[in-house]
């Protein structure tokens, strides 16, 4: 199949993240995933904790994967109420797990400082030893849930 081509995916969201890597799916590039005006507010609000952790981490954050359409969740077997599906939440790339904590307390300590709550702070690593961070805000009703997974 061919790649589909998204639109905006220059538009920013923050001053170091757009919408073209909140949206893009490397493992099938082929499935619509073009986000309501909606889920755009809700990564714009997700980028800006980004921009706080990418300047106290004092590097480059890595997005694996941010908002998802609901075939496009389907099809990496997301689960059906994932937080990705309204824009609200994303998977850092971390290089190991030491790096992965380290990303979780700047994320707590900045929740802490800011009086702002988070949904989920989950550090998971699947069964090939990758590690990665996934992180959401929700507009309202989160629950502060931190957890680490295995896979």
């Amino acid at each position: 199949m061919n790649e589909i081509v998204q639109l905006n995916s220059k538009m920013k969201l923050s001053e170091h993240f757009t919408h073209g890597e909140m949206t893009k799916s490397n493992s099938h590039p082929e499935i619509y995933n073009i986000p309501s005006h909606e889920a755009i507010a809700n990564m714009k609000r997700l980028c800006g904790w980004l921009e706080v952790l990418r300047s106290r981490a004092g590097a480059p954050i890595i997005i694996n994967s941010g908002y998802r359409s609901p075939q496009l969740n389907k099809k990496i077997g997301g689960a059906a109420n994932s937080n990705h599906l309204t824009g609200c939440a994303v998977d850092i790339r971390t290089s190991e797990m030491e790096q992965a904590i380290c990303y979780a307390a700047i994320l707590i300590n900045y929740a802490k400082e800011s009086q702002h709550d988070f949904d989920e702070l989950l550090i998971e690593k699947n069964r090939y030893g990758a590690v990665w961070v996934h992180f959401a805000v929700r507009p309202s009703n989160n629950r502060r849930k931190v957890m680490f997974l295995n896979a």
